[in-house]
């Protein structure tokens, strides 16, 4: 039960005084909220249910003491942002919460999901905005999934008789493992031609023809063309974006970044629709 083990350590209780409350919480509600198989555990669909509402809650909980707390004048808010996906609208966004909490200095850290998520379990940043497996994740507030595509620069040939060269970021990048899983699974076989942390030179890669890439609609710049299955490529699984965020020690600038970065991503995932 290793996250029974884990939740304990965290809140600072034994292993069995969290089983014991999972147990109580269950017979409250009237419902099975964890599956057990074997030493795995998951939540079911209505443990879901009841995790999403229980974050609201929580959310609502530290806005209303947020509004009567004194502000700190050297206040820290530590925002995480991937290295590509929105990354500059949602810099732009937060602009207006810095002019808004002059008082909070904000401090934004762009890298790879797989790090911020890292870093939101060791408390280095206060909320951040990662892409993730989709599972229930720890400190997980809201997602939303959108649909990644191929892009090759406009001239762009895909060879028949070589592997792929490939544009992506460094290994762990959540695009970077969707590309190869899906070549992977059709039988196609690729290699990396170049790699870069930055979104600007993995746009630049692909423009200058070095590779195919998998890109959201918004980072798809001209000098690039779009390639799908008529082109001879597999289907990309979608892509979770998710807002993390560590509520119990937000203040109202706190809540006023992910108010503005759900926004921006509400529009986004709204035109992506649209679309």
């Amino acid at each position: 039960m290793a996250s029974f083990t884990r939740a304990a350590e965290i809140l600072g209780r034994t292993q069995p005084a969290i089983s014991l409350q999972v147990k109580r919480l269950e017979e409250a509600v009237g419902y099975p909220l964890i599956a057990r198989k074997g030493k795995e555990i998951s939540l079911t669909e209505r443990g879901e249910a009841l995790a999403i509402h229980a974050r609201q809650i929580l959310r609502l909980n530290d806005l209303a003491m947020a509004e009567f707390e004194q502000r700190d004048p050297a206040a820290r808010l530590r925002v995480g942002l991937p290295v590509d996906y929105a990354v500059n609208t949602l810099q732009a966004c937060l602009t207006d919460v810095v002019r808004q909490f002059p008082d909070t200095q904000i401090e934004i850290r762009c890298d790879l999901s797989k790090h911020l998520l890292a870093a939101m379990r060791s408390n280095e940043i206060d909320i951040a905005v990662a892409l993730f497996d989709g599972d229930d994740q720890q400190f997980l507030f809201r997602n939303w999934k959108e649909q990644p595509t191929w892009v090759g620069a406009n001239g762009f040939e895909i060879p028949e008789h070589a592997d792929i060269p490939l544009v992506a970021h460094p290994f762990g990048c959540v695009y970077r493992d969707r590309m190869a899983t899906a070549l992977k699974l059709v039988g196609k076989s690729w290699r990396i031609a170049y790699s870069s942390p930055g979104i600007g030179g993995v746009q630049r890669a692909v423009q200058d023809g070095l590779g195919l890439s998998c890109l959201t609609a918004p980072t798809v710049q001209s000098g690039m063309r779009t390639f799908s299955e008529q082109d001879g490529l597999p289907v990309l699984a979608p892509l979770h974006i998710g807002l993390f965020a560590r509520q119990a020690q937000l203040g109202a600038g706190g809540y006023a970044a992910m108010d503005a970065m759900i926004n921006t991503l509400e529009q986004r995932s709204s035109s992506a629709i649209d679309a």
